[in-house]
């Protein structure tokens, strides 16, 4: 489980510059970013309770976890939410780009 961390870790902290940059940048100002954002967050928020729940089932009708392999788990759900936010505000940006392009 380590290993997966640190695999994620690197594309956590590229997701978590791309958000503080959006967030705090002059581009959030505007309506059409504000959409951007709110976009995003509905395609992350999901993450954590369904990756929550499916840990949770599996805990209780598959095979107990002890209780570091369920932190573990944890952090990988929390990484994963700052990535996938990441990745989606880097992919409608560059979306409402081309579409302003037109």
């Amino acid at each position: 489980m380590a290993f997966i961390i640190l695999v994620l870790t690197p594309f956590f902290l590229v997701a978590l510059y791309i958000q503080l940059k959006f967030y705090f940048g002059p581009e959030s100002k505007n309506d059409r970013n504000k959409k951007i954002l709110l976009k995003s967050y509905s395609y992350a928020a999901p993450i954590f309770p369904i990756g929550w729940l499916l840990i949770e089932l599996y805990d209780r009708f598959v095979h107990s976890l002890s209780f570091d392999f369920y932190k573990d788990y944890l952090w990988v759900l929390l990484l994963l939410i700052f990535i996938v936010q990441g990745f989606f505000i880097v992919i409608f940006k560059k979306r409402n780009n081309a579409e302003q392009a037109y």
